[in-house]
C-alpha cells in the first residue's frame, strides 16, 4: 500500500504555464510501483527539482471538474484522497468552506457516503481515488491521483459552466493514455493534432467530440441541435474547420457522399431537373443519378462545368446547404487514444467500426455507478506494440476485419471477397517482418492484439466468404495456409481440420486426401475433444460409406474418440399454428388454481425450452432454470472470483475497465494458476453443504452486483434460489466441473445442457438437453453429456415432438 500523499497547495498558474512547465520536466508523474492492488493505486505529483511545494494539479484548470478554494489542503488518508475540489471528501480535519469545491448537501449532487461529491456522472464510491491501472472497483471515483469530480452543483470556475460527460470521459482517456508508456507510440504529426484539439475553445471541444461520437458521415449543420453547445454552431464550426479538424462543404467531392444527404422528395425532384425518372425505391432513384454522375470515367472537382457529374455535384449543394464532417486524419488519431485506453474491448468489430466510442460509453457508466468493475491488480511488463508503425498495422487490420464483416453480413459476397484479398495481400507482405516476430515471443492471450492475429481471423472469413461464392479450391488453399502456422489462433485449429476434410471429401470430391487430413487432425495436440470427436465421426461415415470401400485401408489404426449415450425422453407438445416448430401452445397451468371448476385454462404461447421445464415440473422439480451455459458458469466465477481475478500474474490485466483477465479463455488461465485451481478443486470436493453455502453467500454478498464476464448475476431469482441449487449438486460434482472450466473455458463454455431442474426438498437434480423437432445433438453437447455422466451427474435428453394443435384462447 502506497503512504499517503503530502499536502500540497493547488496551483493557480494557467494551463499554458503547467503545460509548458510540464514540458520543461518541472512536473513529473510517477507510476503506482508494480503489484499496487487496484483500488489503492495513486499517482503522485512532484518536483523534478526535489521541492515539496510543487505543482499538484495534472488537470488543466478548464478541464478540472473545480478548484479548491485558496489555502485549502487534501485531507491526508489511507491512499491519499485527492485534493479538495476534485470531487474528493473532505478528511477528519479538512471542512471546506461552503462554496467552491465544497461538498454539497444532502439533496443534489450531494455524496451519499463518506462525503464524496456526488451527482451527475459520479460515482457512489467511497471517495478514494483511482490511479493509473487501477481497477475502479466499489464505484471509486476514476483518475490518475485526483478524482473527477462529476456534481451538478459543481463548477470549473467562476462563472463557468461544468464540462459535459462526453467531454470530460474523453480528456481522462487523452490524459491517461499520454502519460503511459503508450506515449511513445505517437510522432509529432499525432502530436500537433492532439494539441490542436486542447488549445480548442470549451464550445470547440464540445462540439468536435459530439461530431467524433458520430458514424463518419457527412452531416447538414441544419440537422445539428445541440443547445448545450450553443444556439448558432456557425462561429464553432469556422473554429474547427479553421485548425483542420473539420471538413465543410467546399471539400465535399463525392456526388454519392453527397446524395446521401437528401431526403426522398428531394431526389425525386433533383431527378425530375436531370429529366431522369423520379419513380421506384430511393435505391432506384440514387442509382439512375449515380450513373449520371459517371458518365465521364475520371470525376473531381477539378473537371469542367460542362461535366454531368460536376453539374449534379453543384445543383446538390445548393440543395444540401452547409454540411460537415470530421476530417480523418484528426480523428484516426483520436481512436488510437481510445484504442490503447481499453485494448481489451477494441477488438469488436462493431467497435472498431465506430472508431473506439464504446470506450467512452465505459467510462461514462463507470462513472455515473451503473457499472463497477472488479479489484484487481493492474501489471504490465510486456509491450505489445513496439512502435507506431506495429500499432498503425494492427488498426488496419481491425478496420479491414470490420470491412469484410459488414459486407459478408449485408451479403455483399463480391465486395467482401475483394476486401479479403486486399488484406490477404497485405499480410503477405508482413509475414517476415521482424516485429512479426517479436509477436510470435508475446503469450497467446497477448498476441491477439497484433496485426497478425486479426489477419489470421480475416483469411478464415475468406474461406467462409471463398467457400459462398463455390470457389473451394482457393477455399481449401487457404485452409492448408491457415494450417500450416501455429502461432495465430491455435484454438481454431480443430475447426480449421474439420472444415477442410470436408471441402476434400464432399466438394472436391478427393477422399484421398480428405482422409489424411483427418488423420493429420486428430493427431493435432492443439484440436480439442469436440472437434477430435466431430474429425472422429466423420473418418467413420466415410469408412462406412459403400463409395468409399476402397479408402478403407486408409482408415485404419484410427486414435478411438467416444463418448457414451445418455437416457432420453420424448414429449408431445401443441405446435402454435403458422409459426413451424419454432413456438409451441401450452395450457397456463399456473392460474389452473384461482380459476374456478370448469373453468378452461388460457393458452400461452412458449418455446421448446418452456415446454420441456413444464414437463419436469410435473416431475416433481419445483426449481428449474433454462440458463444453458450460464448457469454453471455463474456458479464457477463464484466459487473461483478471488482466484480469477488473483493479483501476481503479469500483462492479464492491462487498465482498469476488465471484467475478466485477458487470458480466461486460454489454456494459459489454468497453467498460470494450476496450484490456486486444484487446491480450490480438492477443497470442493471434500466440503459439506453448510460450507458450500457459506461459500456461495460470502461471494453473491460481496461481489453482487459487480461486472465480471463469467456470472450473470440475473440467471438466479435469489441468494438463496443459488445455496438450493448447490446443495443438491453437492461438492464432488461441482468440483468435477469447475476443473473442467478451469482447463479449458473457451470450448467448455459452449455445449452445456439447456435446463438444469431440481427439487429443492429430496435435494435431487437433473441436466437436460432440449432437442426440438428434427434438432440434433452437437459434438460439443455430446462431450458435455458423456462427463457430466461420469461425474455422477442424472443427465437426459429431452425431445420434444409437435403434434397438431386447434385454435385455443391465447392470453
Amino acid at each position: 500500500m502506497l503512504s499517503p500523499l503530502p499536502k500540497r497547495p493547488c496551483s493557480r498558474l494557467s494551463l499554458r504555464a503547467r503545460r509548458d512547465s510540464l514540458a520543461r520536466g518541472c512536473i513529473q508523474a510517477t507510476a503506482p510501483a508494480p503489484g499496487c492492488t487496484a483500488p489503492k493505486a495513486q499517482v503522485a505529483l512532484r518536483s523534478a527539482e526535489g521541492n515539496s511545494g510543487g505543482i499538484p494539479c495534472k488537470l488543466s484548470r478548464r478541464h478540472r471538474r473545480a478548484a479548491p478554494a485558496q489555502g485549502e489542503r487534501a485531507a491526508p488518508g489511507d491512499g491519499a484522497a485527492p485534493a479538495q475540489g476534485e470531487g474528493a471528501a473532505p478528511g477528519d480535519g479538512a471542512a471546506p468552506a461552503q462554496g467552491e469545491g465544497a461538498a454539497p448537501a444532502q439533496g443534489e449532487g450531494a455524496a451519499p457516503a463518506n462525503g464524496a461529491a456526488q451527482g451527475e456522472g459520479a460515482a457512489p464510491a467511497n471517495g478514494a481515488a483511482q490511479g493509473e491501472g487501477a481497477a475502479p472497483g466499489n464505484g471509486a471515483a476514476l483518475g490518475e491521483g485526483a478524482a473527477l469530480a462529476q456534481g451538478d452543483g459543481l463548477i470549473l470556475e467562476e462563472g463557468r459552466p461544468p464540462l459535459p460527460y462526453y467531454l470530460r470521459n474523453f480528456l481522462l482517456v487523452m490524459e491517461t493514455v499520454l502519460e503511459s508508456e503508450d506515449k511513445e507510440l505517437f510522432n509529432e504529426a499525432d502530436d500537433h493534432w492532439l494539441g490542436t484539439f486542447q488549445k480548442l475553445s470549451v464550445t470547440g471541444q464540445k462540439l468536435y467530440m459530439r461530431l467524433f461520437q458520430r458514424k463518419l458521415n457527412w452531416l447538414k449543420v441544419t440537422k445539428l441541435n445541440y443547445p448545450e453547445i450553443g444556439s448558432d454552431l456557425t462561429p464553432i464550426i469556422e473554429e474547427l474547420r479553421l485548425v483542420g479538424l473539420l471538413l465543410t462543404e467546399s471539400d465535399l467531392c463525392n456526388v454519392s457522399e453527397a446524395l446521401n444527404l437528401l431526403s426522398a422528395p428531394e431526389l425525386k425532384l433533383l431527378a425530375r431537373n436531370f429529366h431522369l425518372r423520379p419513380q421506384g425505391q430511393r435505391a432506384e432513384i440514387l442509382g439512375s443519378l449515380l450513373r449520371l454522375s459517371k458518365q465521364q470515367s475520371i470525376f473531381s472537382c477539378s473537371q469542367k462545368p460542362s461535366s454531368p457529374g460536376l453539374a449534379l455535384l453543384n445543383r446538390v449543394k445548393k440543395m444540401i446547404g452547409n454540411c460537415v464532417r470530421v476530417a480523418t486524419p484528426a480523428r484516426a488519431v483520436f481512436s488510437r487514444l481510445l484504442l490503447l485506453f481499453n485494448l481489451t474491448d477494441y477488438t469488436d468489430e462493431e467497435e472498431a467500426a465506430s472508431a473506439g466510442q464504446n470506450q467512452l460509453s465505459t467510462v461514462l457508466l463507470v462513472n455515473m455507478g451503473h457499472v463497477t468493475f472488479p479489484n484487481y491488480t493492474v501489471l504490465r511488463k510486456k509491450k505489445i506494440f513496439r512502435h507506431r508503425d506495429d500499432l498503425l498495422r494492427y488498426d488496419e487490420a481491425v478496420h479491414s476485419l470490420a470491412e469484410v464483416i459488414t459486407a459478408m453480413t449485408n451479403g455483399f459476397w463480391s465486395d467482401a471477397l475483394q476486401i479479403y484479398k486486399t488484406a490477404r495481400e497485405k499480410w503477405s507482405q508482413l509475414e517476415n517482418n521482424s516485429d512479426v516476430r517479436f509477436h510470435q515471443q508475446l503469450p497467446v492471450y497477448l498476441r491477439r492484439f497484433t496485426a497478425g492475429w486479426v489477419y489470421t481471423r480475416i483469411q478464415f472469413h475468406g474461406v467462409e466468404i471463398l467457400q459462398r461464392l463455390h470457389m473451394y479450391a482457393e477455399a481449401v488453399e487457404e485452409l492448408q495456409n491457415l494450417l500450416e502456422q501455429s502461432i495465430y489462433c491455435p484454438g481454431s485449429h480443430g475447426h480449421w481440420w474439420n472444415r477442410l476434410s470436408l471441402n476434400l471429401h464432399q466438394h472436391l470430391k478427393q477422399t484421398d486426401q480428405a482422409i489424411h487430413c483427418l488423420r493429420k487432425g486428430l493427431d493435432d495436440v492443439s484440436v480439442h475433444l469436440g472437434h477430435r470427436l466431430a474429425l472422429y465421426q466423420r473418418a467413420l461415415r466415410i469408412r462406412d460409406s459403400p463409395s468409399c470401400k476402397k479408402w478403407c485401408h486408409l482408415l485404419q489404426d484410427l486414435p478411438v474418440v467416444s463418448v457414451e449415450d445418455v437416457p432420453h425422453v420424448t414429449i408431445k407438445a401443441r405446435s402454435c399454428p403458422g409459426m413451424g416448430n419454432a413456438l409451441f401452445l401450452m395450457e397456463n397451468i399456473s392460474e389452473g388454481s384461482s380459476l374456478g371448476q370448469g373453468e378452461p385454462c388460457s393458452t400461452v404461447i412458449c418455446s421448446v425450452e418452456e415446454v420441456s421445464l413444464a414437463y419436469y415440473q410435473q416431475q416433481g422439480f419445483d426449481q428449474g432454470i433454462h440458463g444453458e451455459g450460464t448457469t454453471f458458469l455463474t456458479l464457477f466465477g463464484l466459487l473461483f472470483w478471488d482466484i480469477i481475478f488473483l493479483s501476481g500474474i503479469p500483462d492479464v490485466f492491462r487498465n482498469p475497465y476488465q471484467a475478466c483477465p485477458l487470458d480466461l479463455y486460454t489454456d494459459c488461465f489454468y497453467e498460470q494458476r494450476r496450484e490456486c485451481i486444484e487446491s480450490r478443486v480438492d477443497f470442493l470436493e471434500n466440503a459439506s453443504i453448510d460450507t458450500l453455502c457459506t461459500l456461495i453467500a460470502d461471494a453473491w454478498n460481496g461481489y453482487r452486483g459487480i461486472n465480471a464476464t463469467l456470472v450473470n448475476w440475473e440467471i438466479f431469482n435469489s441468494l438463496q434460489q443459488v445455496q438450493s441449487l448447490v446443495s443438491c449438486l453437492g461438492g464432488p460434482f461441482l468440483s468435477g466441473i469447475c476443473r473442467i472450466l478451469a482447463k479449458d473455458l473457451r470450448h467448455g463454455r459452449g455445449g452445456l445442457p439447456d435446463l438444469v431442474v431440481w427439487n429443492s426438498h429430496r435435494c435431487q437434480y437433473k441436466l437436460a438437453e432440449v432437442k426440438g423437432p428434427s434438432d440434433q445433438l452437437s459434438h460439443k453437447q455430446m462431450v458435455w453429456l458423456d462427463q457430466l455422466q461420469r461425474l455422477g451427474a442424472d443427465v437426459e435428453v429431452c425431445h420434444v415432438n409437435a403434434v397438431g394443435a386447434r385454435s385455443h384462447q391465447l392470453s
